[in-house]
C-alpha cells in the first residue's frame, strides 16, 4: 500500500505532485486518441496531432446525386489523399435491395426517407440516418416545348409521358403529384424508366413527349429540353437521408464522407445543383 502524506495547500511537494498528475492525464488522452481503426490499410491515422482517414469506401447513393456526389468525391479525394470514393448510383428501392442481399457498400443516400428506413429496419444501418438535402419535381418537355405543356394536367397533351418505376422514389413522388392535382395519364401512354436518369434520358432522345423528373435533373437539360415547374400545391418535397452501412469496414472513412456531405463546403455544392435545405 502506498501511504499518502498530508501536505498543506500550496507546499511545494504537493504542487509537485499535482503536476505529474496531470502530465499523466494528458499522456493517456493522447494514448487514447492515436490509434487507428477499420481494415487492414484504412481507417484514420494521427500525425502531427491532426487526425487523417485513408482507405476506400463504396457509397450507394440514389441516381439523382450523381452529378453533385461526383464532384463532391473528387474534392474530398482531393482534401484527403490516400482515400477513394467509389460511388453506386441507382434507384434507392434496388440500392436498399442490394444492401439487405449483402451487396458491399459502406455509406447509403437515399432519395427518400422510405427506402432508409426499410434498410433500418432490417438491422443494416449503423446509428441514426441524418436529412442532407430535399428535392422536388418538375415537368421536362422536348426543346421548345411544342405541345405546349404548362401544367400536369397537360401532360395528356402527349403521345408518351416518361415517370420513372413505382420502386423508385421519383416514380411514387411523380404518382402522388399526379394524383394531387386529379390528373390521370392512360398507362398505354406512359413509359418507364428504371431511375430518374433513364427517366429524363427517354425525354432528351426524343422517345418520350414529356416527363416528370427532380428539380436538380431538369436542371441539366440544357439545349435538349425545357422546364416546366410545378404548382406548389400540386408539388411533392423528398427528403434524402444518408447513414454508414453496418458492414462497412470502413466505419472511419465512412463517417468523414458523412460529415463532408454535411458540412458547408458539401451543403454548397448541394444548393448550386438545385437542392433544397435539409430543414
Amino acid at each position: 500500500m502506498t501511504r499518502l502524506f498530508h501536505q498543506a495547500p500550496g507546499s511545494p511537494l504537493r504542487r509537485r505532485l499535482a503536476g505529474v498528475a496531470v502530465l499523466v492525464g494528458v499522456v493517456a488522452l493522447a494514448a487514447a486518441c492515436g490509434g487507428s481503426s477499420g481494415s487492414s490499410g484504412s481507417g484514420t491515422t494521427t500525425t502531427g496531432g491532426s487526425t487523417k482517414v485513408s482507405g476506400s469506401i463504396t457509397v450507394s447513393a440514389a441516381a439523382s446525386l450523381t452529378g453533385s456526389f461526383g464532384q463532391l468525391g473528387e474534392d474530398f479525394q482531393a482534401a484527403h489523399p490516400g482515400t477513394t470514393i467509389t460511388f453506386n448510383f441507382g434507384s434507392s428501392g434496388t440500392l436498399a435491395t442490394q444492401i439487405q442481399q449483402g451487396a458491399p457498400a459502406d455509406v447509403f443516400a437515399s432519395a427518400d426517407t422510405q427506402d432508409m428506413n426499410e434498410v433500418q429496419t432490417s438491422g443494416d444501418i449503423d446509428g441514426k440516418p441524418a436529412i442532407f438535402a430535399r428535392n422536388s419535381l418538375e415537368i421536362v418537355t422536348k426543346p421548345g416545348n411544342p405541345l405546349g405543356i404548362h401544367s400536369l394536367a397537360d401532360l395528356n397533351k402527349a403521345s408518351v409521358v416518361s415517370l420513372c418505376v413505382t420502386t423508385a422514389p421519383c416514380g411514387s413522388t411523380a404518382r402522388t403529384a399526379l394524383s394531387k392535382a386529379k390528373v390521370t395519364i392512360p398507362a398505354s401512354k406512359i413509359t418507364l424508366g428504371p431511375d430518374v436518369k433513364s427517366t429524363l434520358q427517354a425525354v432528351t432522345t426524343g422517345d418520350a413527349d414529356a416527363g416528370i423528373v427532380y428539380v436538380t435533373d431538369a436542371m441539366t437539360v440544357g439545349s435538349s429540353g425545357e422546364a416546366v415547374p410545378i404548382k406548389p400545391s400540386q408539388n411533392v418535397i423528398t427528403s434524402y437521408p444518408i447513414a454508414v452501412v453496418k458492414s462497412t469496414s470502413n466505419a472511419s472513412l465512412a463517417t468523414a464522407w458523412i460529415q463532408y456531405v454535411l458540412s458547408p463546403t458539401g451543403q454548397k455544392v448541394l444548393r448550386q445543383a438545385g437542392f433544397l435545405p435539409a430543414g
